[in-house]
C-alpha cells in the first residue's frame, strides 16, 4: 500500500500557493488596500477561513505574497552587474504588485519590511569589491542599489504612461529601460573594478 503522508502536505502547499497567487494578482489589479479577503478566497478557489489559518491577518498575507514573489527571483549568481540588474528589472515588470505594495507602504507611513536577501547581498558584494579594488572611489554601493530599486519599483506601474508620453510601445520602453538598468549595473562594476557579467 502506498504511503499517503505526503498528500496533506501537498494539499496544504497547494492551498497556500493559491492564496498567495490570488493575493498577488489582486494587489497588481487593485492595490494593497483595494481588495477584500473574500475576493482572495474566491479567486483562489478556497474557503476564506483558510486565509486566516495560514496567514493570520491581512497585513501578513500581503507581506507574504510579495515576499513569495521576490524569493522566487532570489539569484544564486553574483548579485551585482548588468545581468543582476536585468533580472531585477524583469521581476518588477512582470510583477507590478511589488511596486504597488512598497509605494503604498511609503504613502501611508507604514513600516517597510527589511531589505530582501538579494538587496543585502548586492550591497555587501559591491562594498567588498569597492574596498578591495577602489577604496577611494566616490561610488556609493548602498545608494546605487537603493536608487536602482526605486527606479524599478516605479517603472513597474508607470511604464504604460511613460511609453505613451514618449510615443513608443510598452515593449520598446521596457527594452530600453532594461538596457538602461544593464548599463547602470555595468557602470557600477566599472567604478569599483569588479567583474562585469
Amino acid at each position: 500500500m502506498a504511503s499517503t503522508s505526503g498528500a496533506p502536505s501537498r494539499k496544504r502547499q497547494a492551498t497556500q500557493t493559491a492564496i498567495l497567487e490570488a493575493t498577488a494578482e489582486l494587489i497588481a489589479e487593485k492595490g494593497v488596500d483595494g481588495f477584500t479577503l473574500s475576493e482572495v478566497a474566491q479567486r483562489g478557489g478556497i474557503n476564506r477561513a483558510l486565509i486566516y489559518h495560514y496567514f493570520h491577518d491581512r497585513d501578513n498575507l500581503v507581506f507574504q505574497a510579495i515576499r513569495d514573489i521576490v524569493q522566487r527571483y532570489e539569484e544564486t549568481k553574483p548579485p551585482g552587474g548588468p545581468d543582476a540588474a536585468e533580472r531585477s528589472a524583469r521581476m518588477h515588470i512582470e510583477h507590478p504588485e511589488i511596486g504597488r505594495f512598497f509605494f503604498q507602504l511609503l504613502l501611508t507611513n507604514r513600516p517597510m519590511p527589511p531589505l530582501s536577501r538579494r538587496m543585502v547581498a548586492a550591497i555587501e558584494a559591491l562594498n567588498k569589491l569597492k574596498a578591495a579594488n577602489a577604496p577611494d572611489s566616490p561610488y556609493d554601493p548602498e545608494m546605487s542599489v537603493m536608487t536602482g530599486w526605486l527606479a524599478q519599483l516605479s517603472w513597474s506601474f508607470t511604464r504604460t504612461e511613460i511609453a505613451r508620453q514618449l510615443g513608443m510601445t510598452v515593449e520598446e520602453a521596457d527594452r530600453r529601460f532594461i538596457a538602461s538598468m544593464r548599463l547602470a549595473g555595468k557602470h557600477n562594476m566599472e567604478q569599483i573594478g569588479g567583474p562585469i557579467s
